[in-house]
């Protein structure tokens, strides 16, 4: 059985400022939690960076498994939608099972948030999301972006685009 998490929040959540002089920046100490419980490895620097550098109606479903056949996953909608000022964005994780922890972990996560705006956990709070039939996604903001899923396994990028 696969337990989901899913929440909305800005994307600055995912990174923490030990020194509020400093430029310098790490991966949220709460969001590693979440990497570490679930095994599986982020690049939140590239990604945090590339979302910052990416024009607005622009963005990608990133899903990250540790293995090809692996249950669980950590996935960022990195969509920038022009309209919003907060820089939010989906994000969400899947667990083989139900656990304590990872659901005390994700609670933790998404309570810490400054700008948290939705939470939600289940058996089906990522399933429409990671449906592969259901992309590209088209967005039209003066122009059209169609966005895709792309899936990362143990850093190696496929997606859909290449059927």
């Amino acid at each position: 059985m696969n337990y989901e998490f899913s929440l909305t929040a800005s994307m600055s959540e995912l990174v923490w400022y030990p020194d509020e002089w400093a430029d310098e920046y790490q991966v949220h100490p709460n969001f590693k939690s979440v990497m570490d419980w679930l095994g599986i490895s982020v690049p939140v620097s590239d990604i945090y960076e590339r979302y910052f550098e990416s024009p607005v109606n622009s963005g990608h479903v990133l899903v990250y498994e540790q293995t090809l056949d692996s249950n669980s996953c950590i996935v960022l909608d990195t969509y920038r939608d022009p309209l919003d000022q907060m820089d939010l964005i989906r994000m969400g994780w899947r667990s083989k099972f139900e656990d304590r922890e990872i659901r005390r972990i994700s609670r933790k996560f998404y309570d810490a948030c400054e700008y948290a705006i939705r939470y939600q956990e289940g058996q089906s709070a990522l399933s429409e999301w990671l449906r592969e039939d259901l992309y590209p996604r088209k967005f039209t903001y003066q122009t059209l972006f169609e966005q895709r899923i792309k899936r990362y396994v143990n850093l190696v990028e496929s997606s859909n685009d290449d059927k």
